[in-house]
């Protein structure tokens, strides 16, 4: 035999011996698997799944994805801004001085259904109107930058359910869900002024154009039971003290579908601890627990983006910053038959009492109802345009003299000299929004010059602060002791720990003053027990002639 035919041969025999090798392993491994029980089923292997009979009848879609599967009884279509000649120059033009131009017009019955929309500028410099049904008053009106989830001009991005923006802001999406019967028409109106771009790197091409497209259903019959889409901006700066400030009110048959607020603060820290009023029909029907609260977030603020709700800016808590939230009550709407008010109060953290603040509020406020809502005053100029004054809305007591303005002619204390009588900046309940401020180091006293219009006999109200570290104090009036000491310590309350408590009024009576200066002098020597200081306040003081 040759070298080959062997080695064929000795292949074959290891090759042979392998497969009964291999044989008897795998028989003892089937012997052990059949003597494992088998722990699925009670002891049994799973048969083939297979499913339960189902029930009688069509099925019907019970998810978005089935929906989507059905068959469409519509039309679907676009008016965009493309370019009609053919260049690559695909906007349209907004012309200054507030001219209203027509970017759509579109026949019913049909629902636009997308919105999209991209443009150089701010949020607040063009006005976005819909006209629905041949109406020569708009059911939808607001900045352009609101309408689409984001106040007080700044761009920021959003994720939310109807509205979402990308590209750091800049590209807009609407997904509001808008029919109509007859007609469709959707308006710009440019509030910028000429000179809007100077200074900047916008090239020409981009400067008071926009791109956009709006997407929209045609249907074949009209829609039965058609409830129109509303959207109404309200501004309101600054709030009235005293009483909630009004975002939405509305009369008609519909449902509420939320809204897109802004605030610009005039008081220091929190501004938010105001609670969501909501009267439905006439009847009080829903209050809150704080304004962060009704949009869904708490313990304040901070940037988030939801698909309900959300932040989509906020700078901070120092006067003069801004925030742009928003809540959508798409799984949650709020019907209404006759009517519906939302209001909010505004409550700074500072500050003791409800409806103490001064900031900005604005609204856009959301709704569907079933006839067009009657007309409102035509947005024509935006509040927010305007110079921001952090002292709008300053109140003053009526009749009364400014403790920090009035002449400091002596003074003392334990802590020496440099403890002088200072003007504090302390709102918002105080007139004027500034304080005196003293503290005697536990024994002192300062003087102030008071003028009288002429010699009588007066009452004297005093507008003393309270607080932890506030002492005793003792007035006297050109050399003569008025009343008895006031004790003007007051503990922190129902867990709210503030540094100072709004003023109180203290009335003395029977009080001689001459005509021209009179000296008040205010002593602090002692304090109330509990107190951790000798220090005092006095907001403002109010001089009444008796006749």
């Amino acid at each position: 035999m040759d070298k080959k035919g062997l080695s064929f041969k000795v292949v074959f025999v290891v090759l042979t011996a392998s497969f009964l090798v291999l044989g008897v392993i795998g028989h003892e491994l089937q012997k052990q698997t059949a003597e494992v029980v088998p722990f699925h089923t009670g002891g049994a292997l799973f048969p083939e799944p297979v499913p339960s009979p189902p029930p009688p009848g069509t099925h019907t879609a019970d998810n978005p994805m089935m929906d989507l599967a059905k068959p469409k009884n519509f039309s679907a279509a676009r008016v965009s801004s493309f370019a009609r000649e053919g260049r690559n120059l695909d906007t349209v033009p907004i012309p200054l001085g507030g001219e209203e131009i027509t970017i759509a017009d579109i026949k019913g019955p049909g629902a636009i259904s997308h919105i999209w929309t991209t443009y150089k500028g701010g949020g607040r410099d063009l006005i976005i109107r819909f006209y629905w049904d041949g109406s020569d008053s708009p059911s939808v009106e607001a900045p352009i930058g609101d309408f689409f989830g984001v106040s007080m001009g700044m761009v920021a991005s959003i994720s939310s359910f109807p509205i979402q923006a990308t590209s750091d802001g800049r590209s807009r999406n609407c997904w509001w869900y808008m029919p109509f019967n007859k007609s469709a028409k959707v308006t710009l109106s440019n509030l910028r002024t000429p000179d809007y771009f100077e200074g900047t790197d916008t090239p020409i091409r981009h400067r008071n154009r926009i791109y956009y497209y709006i997407d929209y259903q045609a249907y074949s019959k009209p829609i039965k039971d058609l409830t129109y889409f509303h959207g109404r901006f309200m501004e309101k700066d600054p709030v009235e003290r005293g009483k909630p400030v009004k975002l939405l009110e509305v009369e008609g048959d519909g449902h509420y579908v939320g809204m897109v607020m802004g605030h610009r603060t005039r008081t220091p820290g929190w501004f938010g601890e105001g609670d969501d009023i909501i009267t439905v029909d006439g009847a009080l029907s829903f209050v809150g627990t704080g304004t962060e609260d009704y949009f869904s977030d708490a313990w304040g603020m901070r940037v988030l983006s939801q698909p309900y709700f959300g932040c989509a800016a906020v700078e901070g808590r120092k006067i003069g910053d801004r925030l742009s939230v928003y809540r959508f009550h798409i799984v949650d709407p709020i019907p209404f038959r006759k009517s519906f008010k939302f209001e909010i109060e505004h409550w700074p953290w500072i500050s003791e009492w409800p409806n103490t603040g001064r900031g900005y509020y604005s609204c856009l406020g959301f709704w569907y109802q079933k006839t067009l809502h009657k007309p409102w005053p035509r947005l024509e100029k935006l509040v927010s345009d305007g110079p921001w004054d952090p002292t709008k809305g300053r109140w003053f007591v009526e009749g009364a003299l400014e403790a920090e303005d009035l002449g400091i002619l002596d003074y003392s204390s334990k802590l020496g000299k440099e403890a002088r009588p200072e003007s504090q900046h302390l709102m918002p309940n105080q007139s004027g929004d500034y304080m005196l401020f003293f503290d005697s180091g536990g024994k002192g006293d300062f003087s102030l010059g008071v003028p009288a219009e002429k010699s009588g006999t007066y009452t004297l109200k005093i507008h003393y602060l309270r607080a932890p570290a506030y002492g005793n104090v003792q007035l006297q009036v050109n050399g003569e002791a008025v009343g008895a000491p006031v004790d003007l310590y007051r503990a922190f309350v129902d867990m709210f720990p503030r540094d100072v408590w709004p003023p109180k009024e203290y009335v003395f009576e029977g009080v001689p003053l001459k005509e021209g200066l009179n000296v008040f002098s205010f002593s602090i020597a002692d304090k109330n027990e509990e107190a951790t200081g000798y220090q005092v306040g006095i907001d403002c003081i109010v001089l009444e002639e008796v006749k």
